[in-house]
């Protein structure tokens, strides 16, 4: 079958027999399937504010809800939730065979995939930690001939040797220092150092070679790259590469604090007319190239590839890959659809079916290439305290009210078309609805919800405009007088 639109996928797809499940955190993050699948399952670990809504695309499973308590396990993945027994119980009942949409594969997940009779619709843990590494990277870089940032990887004994002096030698006053150990993302185990007191600092906080109970081995040390941050959403097809419009990332925004590293992972602003034309070929190219790179080595579907952009002279430096699905998803997706594109989640999932198909990669990257306008806001739990229900808040549509300077609850919607103007935004993918205590530890990135806007929220300079700092700053005192603190 040819596939130009989404009709094409659900009609592929709907002569499939069994069940797809999204497996996630949260239920939104797993959403997209619902719009091409019929019978689409989402198991999810969070009780959260937007599930009724969510319900009436998908059905869903919420082990917070199931246990009626919070989740207290630091750092609990998809192979945990798909451990627990009432999880297990719920997947048993659905018909075979099962499809596992998941952010990522583990290890302990593909033994229990083998026992289980599940299809995971990811790559392989072994693949993923392979070119997952900085090492990989930085030598795929250069077996490319991309442009490279200076720096290297050291053991994590060079920290301690050298002097601030000696880095900025060779990197100049600015670089960013990097824990390759800390696997996960949003910029846990980025540091950037800026002065001699930084580094101190930075040294005495790794004196026993440990982040994040983590131990550490290496340390990747880098200049720092004055310029624009920002990504592409690639998927790798037997039919070649597709790829996202370059889309810039948000990282610590005003309302970020009590952050312990730094490059905090808030969001993402698409529409803003800030690429050349030399700048956005550029970084198509260097994704395409990455992708193929890849696909020689086995890796099918969805990656993620950060760039920094000098748009002055129009330099495009790639600086990292994240082997599964991204922090620009499901929200570009959801932008995706309203335009009548097809959301790259769809293709994903056709190459681990393995079921036959034809595309024109030419003609879909053209369409990927149509600019899109809207932006998400990641915001995080505040430390300490315990999690309570946060019934003031529900899910939905939100508008500014200039005389009660607040906001009023519009609409129960999730709907980006609903958005009528940048007084308004809404509230998605939280907030958290289970009480009990808090994880001892809890970390500092965890997310309290997700708010969508129908503008970049930013202006060309990265600065986050009034209102979406209002609306951002609003929602989190809200959570804050809910939870005591």
């Amino acid at each position: 079958m040819f596939i130009h639109d989404i009709h094409q996928i659900r009609a592929l797809l709907q002569s499939l027999p069994g069940t797809f499940v999204g497996v996630g955190m949260t239920a939104f993050a797993r959403i997209i399937p619902a719009s091409f699948l019929d019978t689409y399952h989402i198991v999810a670990l969070h009780k959260t504010g937007d599930l009724p809504l969510l319900r009436r695309k998908a059905t869903i499973f919420c082990l917070e809800e199931e246990t009626e308590e919070a989740a207290l396990a630091p750092g609990l993945n998809s192979a945990g939730l798909l451990a627990h027994p009432r999880t297990r119980n719920f997947l048993k009942g659905l018909p075979n065979p099962k499809y596992l949409f998941l952010y990522q594969n583990y290890l302990e997940l593909s033994a229990s995939a083998t026992y289980n009779g599940w299809n995971l619709l990811a790559n392989s843990p072994q693949l993923r930690q392979a070119v997952g590494k900085r090492l990989f990277f930085k030598n795929m870089v250069a077996a490319l001939g991309l442009p490279q940032v200076p720096g290297n990887i050291y053991a994590i004994q060079g920290l301690h040797e050298k002097g601030y002096e000696e880095w900025a030698h060779g990197l100049g006053p600015a670089f960013v220092v990097q824990l390759p150990d800390i696997e996960r993302g949003g910029g846990r185990g980025t540091f950037f150092i800026r002065s001699m007191e930084d580094y101190h600092q930075l040294q005495k906080r790794l004196a026993e070679n440990r982040w994040r109970n983590t131990p550490l081995e290496s340390i990747s040390i880098h200049q720092f790259m004055d310029g624009i941050p920002a990504s592409m959403v690639v998927c790798v097809t037997r039919h070649g590469v597709l790829a996202s419009s370059l889309q810039r990332q948000l990282m610590d925004l005003p309302y970020c604090k009590n952050f312990e590293e730094d490059g905090v992972f808030c969001g993402h602003a698409w529409g803003l007319p800030l690429w050349s034309a030399t700048v956005r070929k550029s970084a198509f190219e260097q994704a395409c190239q990455i992708g193929d790179f890849l696909g020689n080595m086995g890796y099918k579907g969805i990656l993620g590839v950060d760039f920094i952009v000098h748009e002055g002279d129009s330099q495009v430096y790639p600086i990292e890959i994240n082997p599964r699905l991204t922090g620009a998803l499901p929200v570009l997706s959801l932008l995706h659809l309203q335009s009548g594109a097809v959301p790259l989640e769809a293709f994903h999932i056709l190459e681990f079916l393995g079921l036959p198909y034809q595309i024109d990669p030419e003609a879909l990257n053209s369409r990927y290439a149509e600019p899109v306008q809207g932006s998400h806001l990641l915001l995080f739990r505040h430390p300490g305290g315990e999690t309570r229900s946060t019934l003031s808040l529900k899910a939905g549509l939100y508008e500014y009210d200039p005389q009660d300077e607040g906001f009023q609850f519009i609409k129960e919607t999730l709907e980006y078309r609903y958005i009528q103007n940048e007084r308004q935004f809404i509230l998605s993918d939280g907030p958290r609805q289970v009480e009990g205590k808090r994880a001892p530890g809890q970390d500092s990135h965890s997310r309290l919800c997700r708010l969508l806007f129908s503008y970049p929220v930013v202006d060309e300079k990265g600065a986050l405009s009034s209102r979406a700092l209002l609306a951002a700053k609003w929602v989190s005192d809200k959570v804050m007088k809910d939870e005591g603190l």
